[in-house]
């Protein structure tokens, strides 16, 4: 991975069996954001489902497993948001606004906690453009193929900064309600690990 803070996304990729293989444990927990990161690159879901006893609420590993795990028992609480919001040291708190995001896509928040952290962090997730009217009518008549087509276009941009939590939440919301929640949980915590 090298010694650099950012570890190169193609290099997660590479290395996501051999994270998969260190154990979940105290000894680790250091590096736990990063191997869960590089599980996740591969849908390794379950692997990563180890380390939700060993992270702490409110560190990126534990952002990255409220979003990739396939299930979560029952909502995250805003304070476990605003745990993350402390920690999260993204350019105007952008991985903050990605977990809200992810988590309202995937409706792992209350409407009220969503709500709240759409008016403070000034997300704008219920203003509507054409293209979130036609990914979410998409979703809403279960056309997958066409929501995944919708997706690449809200995705453009040459890296994650590009991203907007109003895209990321259409998009996850989408995917989740055409079927295809676990694209919608990989990618949601792929924009948590590279946003």
């Amino acid at each position: 991975w090298g010694d650099g803070a950012a570890i190169p996304h193609d290099r997660q990729v590479l290395t996501a069996y051999a994270a998969a293989r260190i154990p979940a444990n105290e000894q680790f927990v250091g590096d736990a954001a990063p191997l869960i990161a590089s599980m996740l690159t591969a849908g390794l879901d379950l692997d990563a489902a180890r380390w939700r006893t060993i992270v702490d609420e409110g560190d990126a590993g534990w952002a990255m497993l409220a979003v990739g795990l396939p299930e979560w028992d029952g909502a995250v609480s805003g304070n476990a948001i605003d745990e993350f919001r402390d920690n999260d040291g993204s350019a105007g708190q952008a991985r903050t606004g990605l977990l809200v995001a992810s988590l309202a896509g995937l409706g792992r928040i209350s409407s009220g906690t969503r709500n709240s952290w759409d008016r403070e962090l000034d997300l704008g997730l219920s203003r509507e453009t054409r293209w979130s009217a036609m990914i979410d009518r998409a979703a809403e008549v279960e056309n997958a193929a066409l929501v995944a087509f919708l997706m690449g276009l809200g995705m453009q941009g040459d890296d994650w900064n590009r991203m907007t939590p109003r895209h990321l939440y259409h998009i996850i919301s989408a995917l989740r309600r055409s079927g295809l929640e676990a694209e919608a949980r990989m990618i949601a915590a792929e924009a948590i690990a590279r946003g």
